[in-house]
């Protein structure tokens, strides 16, 4: 055996970092090209073995300086070992601008016709994995070389290949993609979990759609391969496959809630978030078991959540339509005022839009946490940040503070022009349930979008639109606001153009009803358009009229006026025949006459509470008092939060003074 021979044996035999280091700094004189690649690459492997590794970094390097130093002698460097020493680089964990990596990186364009594919795939992977950014004419090269020697690519060569792509931000050309592909169909059969899972999350994570076929191919694998896939592989593939827009097969999804039943205690919080959020994208609802599955892991690890895996679990839940329970809830809320100074503005709209879409109102501190956050970060939000998380506190009947609707209406100048229709409509049907009074400034933005859009808006934006300007109009306390005629002329032309789909439709024309109503001559539908809307309005009193249940705060009431004596007559209708009233109270007067006196009974759903636990109503219920008022009427609201904190002789006694305070003889 030649010297050279037994140098090398004696590198490959080295027992550990140590043992090796004396080696090359010994014998680093003697070194050829191949006993540099050999030395680097057994530090490598002996490096990431707790048992041989006995150096620390700075002896590592100093073994490295060696061989960079005897490597640089050479007057050439043949294809393979420049593939293999960067493959070593990576596995140390050197960062991608190490001066052997750029020395070593720029030899690849002079060799790149004799590397074979392992090389290429070595190369590529090595790059992705220490974060070098490689020249435009290197990849390019790269490229050409594969597209030379595809017939002979390795599936774990192939999924290398694109992985490495992918991670460094690369978009290969069509030819090369459609290259890969057809590799990929030959030796499908032959893909493990790992190259399937990081194929389709590398086509994924480059924006690439692939072919039906190779879509195909490789679920027909993954059936076969399930049972092998662990947690990162699973989560890997059904994220890549909604971020693709795929829906997979009914069995692909069967498969993969099975697999995942069976190692969810593996599951990470990544793994959770991104499981659930590819589910709730696809729009694929999974069986309980699995959410209940999903929901016990994520009770056992839920303190290590980051800001974004919190947003999108509850994301996934709240558009999966899935109500958890009160401790997975609880939890994620725990978990978020922990970590609310890291929420982004998109965190934090998506998570104020889940909550609320999934009929969640947080605690106190919670809000007011989300609140905090925002102002410290609302000059980065996107407008459906903007129209969601203002959307999202009036579904919730949230109040937020006058600085965070400054602010978020500061943040909406600067962005009006990018809203869309339904950020629209959200953000004007959040102003007038909340009877939020926008400024001057804020309304002429506001209108002069909606003119520009108006063509845009669908069914049930612009039916929340008539409805929201009308209430903003009309609702406020203190000066009306006006809007421009333009404005309510197109939005009627686009309710006149459009056909309205069954779901939510009785909804829509109770909506343009009460606009008629509240604007009267300045917002005048067509008579086939008012007759719909009058009869959806009429059937919702008529259903309100009928029902045998009444809540139990009106039934209290009642039975209060019972005991004081006092006549009335419950759901009466307005003469307009707009209202139903709770009761209606015919009193007697010091003077012998009579006055009607109309008290609501208003559950939660009429208020608005603040995090400093004050309470406001809502628009449609200032609405409903103001044309209670205009009919002759005076209102007597019990609100249920106060009324729950009466006892009964107090109960009796409130009433009977808010009766006396109107006159009424008591």
């Amino acid at each position: 055996m030649s010297a050279a021979k037994k140098l090398n044996w004696r590198i490959v035999d080295a027992q550990n970092d140590g043992v090796l280091a004396d080696i090359v700094k010994h014998h680093v004189g003697e070194f050829d090209e191949i006993h540099v690649s050999t030395a680097a690459n057994k530090l490598a492997k002996l490096t990431a073995r707790r048992g041989t590794r006995t150096l620390r970094k700075s002896q590592r390097d100093s073994v490295l300086l060696l061989l960079e130093e005897r490597l640089r002698g050479f007057e050439s460097i043949p294809a393979r070992i420049v593939a293999n020493l960067l493959w070593s680089y990576a596995k140390l964990g050197y960062h991608g601008n190490h001066s052997m990596v750029d020395y070593l990186s720029d030899w690849v364009s002079d060799v790149v016709d004799d590397f074979k594919p392992q090389e290429l795939a070595n190369t590529v992977w090595a790059w992705a994995t220490m974060g070098h950014k490689p020249s435009a004419a290197a990849l390019a090269a790269l490229e050409r070389r594969m597209l030379a020697c595809i017939d002979e690519f390795k599936p774990q060569e192939l999924a290398n290949t694109v992985w490495a792509w992918a991670t460094m931000g690369h978009k290969p050309s069509a030819a090369a993609l459609a290259a890969l592909e057809r590799r990929m169909l030959a030796c499908a059969d032959d893909f493990n979990s790992q190259h399937l899972a990081n194929t389709v999350w590398a086509w994924a994570t480059m924006g690439h759609k692939p072919s039906a076929a190779a879509l195909a191919a490789l679920e027909r694998r993954m059936l076969a391969r399930f049972d092998d896939f662990n947690s990162q592989a699973l989560a890997i593939t059904v994220w890549a496959w909604a971020t693709m827009g795929h829906k997979p097969s009914a069995a692909a999804l069967a498969a993969l809630e099975r697999r995942m039943l069976a190692c969810i205690d593996d599951f990470k919080p990544q793994h959770l978030a991104n499981t659930v959020w590819a589910w709730a994208t696809m729009g694929h609802k999974p069986s309980a078991a699995a959410l209940a599955a999903f929901e016990r892991r994520m009770l056992a690890c839920v303190d290590d959540f980051k800001p974004q895996n919190l947003s999108n679990t509850v994301w996934a839940w709240a558009t999966m339509g899935h109500k958890p329970s009160a401790a997975a809830l609880a939890a994620l809320e725990r978990r978020m005022l922990a970590c609310i100074d890291d929420f982004k503005p998109q965190v934090v709209a998506n998570t104020a839009w889940a909550w609320a879409t999934m009929g969640h109102k947080p605690s106190a501190a919670a809000l007011a946490a989300l609140e905090r956050r925002m102002l410290a970060c609302v000059d980065d939000f996107i407008p459906q940040a903007l129209a969601n998380t203002v959307w999202a506190w009036a579904t919730m009947r949230h109040q937020p503070s006058a600085d965070s609707l400054a602010a978020l209406e500061r943040r909406m100048l600067a962005r009006f022009d990018d809203f869309k229709p339904q950020n629209l409509a959200n953000t004007v049907w959040a102003w007038a349930t909340m009877r939020h009074q926008p400024s001057a400034r804020a309304l002429a933005a506001l209108e002069r979008r909606m003119l520009a859009c108006a063509d845009d808006f669908k069914p049930q934006d612009v039916a929340n639109t008539v409805w929201a300007v009308a209430m903003v109009m009309n609702n406020i306390e203190g000066d009306k606001i006006t809007i421009n005629q333009n404005v309510l002329d197109r939005l009627l032309h686009q309710l006149e153009a459009i056909e309205f789909s069954t779901v939510g439709e009785e909804q829509h024309f109770q909506q343009i009803f009460q606009a008629h109503h509240l604007l009267g001559d300045r917002f005048k539908p067509s008579a086939a358009l008012l007759d719909q809307a009058r009869e959806a309005w009429a059937k919702q009193l008529a259903r309100h009229a009928s029902s045998s249940s009444r809540s139990s705060l009106e039934e209290e009431v009642a039975a209060c006026l019972d005991r004081l004596g006092i006549a009335y007559d419950v759901e009466a209708l307005t003469e307009d025949g707009m209202h139903r009233i709770d009761m209606l109270v015919r009193g007697r007067i010091d003077d012998g006459g009579e006055r009607l006196l109309a008290i609501e009974c208003d559950g939660p759903v009429h208020f608005f509470r603040a995090s400093d636990g004050t309470y406001r109503i809502d628009g449609s219920t200032y609405a409903r008092n103001c044309h209670l008022r205009k009919l002759g009427l005076d209102v007597l609201c019990v609100a249920c939060h106060e009324w729950t904190h009466l006892k009964r002789d107090e109960r009796d006694a409130y009433l009977s003074r808010e009766l006396q305070e109107r006159g009424i003889v008591v």
